[in-house]
């Protein structure tokens, strides 16, 4: 019996780059003799709730073309991750995740990735509930979010313009880090979970992440005060250095718990929660084309 992949498309994506690579990805699949469906998103959720909708009846295959958020969402829909083959085109602006894994961002070429058939068992974080494929966190990466979303600017220029401006005005966030059983408080810049490497379009936050470990890399950023040495942190995130910053702890875990002062919103894949305990596990079992 044939395989049948479910390609779950946001044609907004990646400046409506998805379009065309929708039309790519269904000559691709048809030249191959694969069979498909094409199902569109119109709206957020969307793409959650169709691919809910789909392994709840025991489809198995599913394709998300799209950005990092389309896979944040697809990944969120998917009724039993240890029961289903996820793939991905990357069609968005950033895609961080896939040049993580090494994915290619030609949409052809990706494609063939799925048809070749070939899995690999890949690691997600689950943060109050909620899955994440790539990083989350909380702090400044939460502020720079939201500067972009109310910024008219688009593309990669208006993350790198929103970290920018929060590097001068962001004041930290009061947190306390429980993991392995210890605990302890810390005025940081940003604290995150990382199973991915990237993001904000290729900043890299933990370089050593790997996907299949089986573990949470967590950085952590204590705040800095002065201009000088917000220039030199903003030097070594630019340049995927930031681990190598005297103001960075990085450490790996398999229990991590981050509990704010105040009530404050949290990011996963660039998604912005608000309200989310931050609990975070490692969960595995995902079978991911790549």
């Amino acid at each position: 019996m044939k395989k049948l992949y479910h390609i779950i498309s946001n044609p907004t994506a990646g400046k409506k780059k998805s379009v065309k690579n929708l039309e790519t990805v269904q000559r691709t699949f048809e030249k191959n003799g694969a069979q498909f469906e094409t199902h569109f998103t119109t709206c957020v959720g969307d793409a959650k709730n169709i691919v809910q909708s789909l392994t709840e009846k025991g489809e198995r295959e599913i394709v998300a073309l799209g950005g990092d958020g389309t896979l944040h969402e697809v990944l969120n829909g998917i009724a039993d991750p240890t029961q289903c083959n996820l793939g991905l085109i990357p069609s968005g602006t950033g895609n961080d995740f896939a040049e993580k894994i090494g994915l290619p961002l030609n949409a052809e070429a990706a494609a063939n990735v799925i048809l070749k058939g070939e899995t690999k068992l890949t690691d997600y974080l689950e943060v109050g509930g909620v899955r994440c494929m790539n990083v989350c966190g909380l702090g400044m990466d939460v502020d720079v979010l939201e500067r972009c979303q109310r910024g008219k600017m688009r593309g990669k220029i208006k993350y790198f313009i929103s970290l920018l401006q929060s590097l001068f005005t962001f004041k930290g966030v009061k947190v306390e880090i429980e993991s392995e059983g210890i605990k302890e408080e810390r005025n940081v810049l940003l604290a995150a979970a990382c199973n991915g490497a990237q993001f904000g379009g290729g900043i890299q936050i933990c370089p050593p992440a790997d996907v299949s470990d089986g573990k949470l890399n967590t950085v952590l950023v204590d705040f800095i005060d002065g201009k000088i040495k917000i220039i030199k942190a903003f030097l070594k995130l630019m340049k995927g250095k930031i681990l190598e910053y005297p103001a960075t702890k990085h450490f790996l875990c398999d229990t991590l718990k981050f509990t704010p002062k105040k009530p404050c919103p949290v990011q996963l894949d660039g998604e912005i929660y608000k309200d989310l305990p931050f609990i975070v596990k490692l969960k595995q079992g995902l079978q991911f084309y790549r």
